[in-house]
């Protein structure tokens, strides 16, 4: 990560922690240099007791992804990721 570079967002994703995996290594694979990368929490949880339950994470799949992943890369690699994550 480098802390005082230009970046953008070049890729986004709702819940899909491998699809974000198989985007970091493609970049990786290709020689793009990765800006910054991580995931925020997309939804608060739905009790508000202070116990921070929620009824879908004990279904048979187990809790659920809330968060966001993202990747960022500079300006000038922008056109070339995008193009290379067009085809996950």
């Amino acid at each position: 990560m480098a802390l005082f570079g230009k970046r953008e967002k070049v890729f986004e994703v709702w819940g899909d922690a491998p699809r974000w995996k198989a985007a970091r290594a493609v970049l990786k694979q290709q020689g793009i240099k990765i800006m910054e990368s991580g995931f925020y929490d997309t939804e608060a949880p739905i009790c508000g007791c202070g116990a921070k339950l929620d009824h879908r994470d004990f279904g048979p799949n187990g809790p659920i992804d809330r968060h966001t992943y993202y990747l960022c890369v500079r300006p000038e690699d922008v056109p070339r990721a995008k193009a290379l994550l067009a085809k996950l």
